[in-house]
């Protein structure tokens, strides 16, 4: 009866291998791929994720367009997340700058302490004089 129970254990267990979780062995061993190739695609795969984060580090932040809309004209600036553009204004001839908007008519104006949370076009609003 003893020996009926260790068989009908060690047949449950059979295939088994008692590899530690964390042991390579263990993970590779249910993967039809060679070791080789796998180490290639994990360092293929952290290194393109290498390229892009140095590319993320380097494009970080967004991209603020001026459209003076007649006024002197205002090149893009690059802020980060949160930032605000601060002062800045055009001038034009006639005109009195009055605020930035985000759309040509000036009907959603732009409040310069507002924070960046995306890249975006400003329009000038000018209020003739």
């Amino acid at each position: 009866m003893q020996d009926n129970k260790l068989n009908k254990k060690q047949e449950e267990t059979k295939g088994e291998t008692n590899v530690s979780p964390l042991s390579l062995q263990n993970i590779y061993s249910r993967i039809n791929i060679s070791v080789k190739t796998l180490d290639r695609i994990i360092l293929i795969l952290i290194l393109g994720l290498v390229v892009v984060l140095i590319i993320g580090l380097n494009n970080r932040g967004f991209i603020v367009e001026f459209d003076c809309q007649g006024g002197t004209s205002i090149e893009p600036i690059k802020k980060m997340y949160g930032e605000t553009i601060g002062d800045i204004t055009t001038s034009r001839q006639g005109y009195k700058f009055d605020s930035w908007a985000l759309d040509q008519a000036c009907t959603n104006k732009w409040s310069n302490d507002s924070e960046i949370t995306n890249s975006i076009k400003l329009y000038a609003c000018w209020i003739e004089e």
